[in-house]
């Protein structure tokens, strides 16, 4: 068995690691693991505008993970805190906009939902104290909207 042994690393990079420790500001961030993706974005893109944006590095928990939190890490302490702020507020939008479940209804029943001039979904409505949003004419989605507390 060929074993090989790492080289010691030189000075000047033994420094700069030194540096970085010493230098690094670091925050975490708390969020459920299906929240991750929001973060990653589609190909990383979220990610990798944050890190270019905010001059940071952001560790994110592999999948599978239970209760590990995200963790930011840069030299600018306000910058660090700034990029903090901003995955809190997309952690924030992703749970507001999960709030509203939609549901699909094939197009061809919306109007047999609604009724003539909504006399079907109007009692529903306001028995439940809920919206619930029909996509416009023109479009083609299936997709309804409802708007409510989560018992109603």
């Amino acid at each position: 068995v060929n074993q090989e042994k790492s080289r010691p690393l030189p000075p000047w990079m033994s420094r700069m690691r030194a540096q970085w420790v010493e230098e690094t500001v670091s925050e975490t961030v708390k969020a459920d693991n299906c929240l991750f993706g929001v973060i990653i974005g589609p190909g990383g893109s979220t990610m990798k505008e944050l890190q270019v944006k905010y001059n940071i590095r952001v560790l994110i928990p592999r999948k599978g993970s239970k209760d590990e939190p995200i963790i930011v890490e840069g030299k600018d302490k306000t910058l660090v805190k700034d990029a903090v702020l901003r995955i809190k507020a997309l952690i924030a939008e992703e749970k507001e906009r999960r709030r509203y479940p939609k549901h699909c209804i094939p197009k061809a029943l919306h109007g047999k939902v609604i009724g003539h001039k909504g006399q079907n979904i109007r009692p529903v409505t306001q028995a439940l104290k809920i919206k619930i949003k029909f996509p416009n004419k023109n479009d083609n989605s299936d997709e309804v909207t409802l708007t409510g507390l989560p018992d109603q």
